[in-house]
């Protein structure tokens, strides 16, 4: 089975980005890798990614 790459850009969104994890690492698919890249947010979102 191939790996599934899913890449999350992430700028200024702390109000959405711990759902959008909670909901990427829940679902159904093996063999997935998550990928989050910051783009300089200056609101608490590395603090939520880390």
């Amino acid at each position: 089975m191939s790996k599934i790459s899913v890449i999350v850009p992430v700028f200024n969104v702390e109000n959405y980005i711990a759902k959008c994890l909670d909901s990427l690492i829940n679902q159904t698919l093996d063999n997935i890798e998550i990928i989050v890249v910051n783009d300089g947010s200056t609101d608490n979102s590395q603090k939520i990614i880390s």
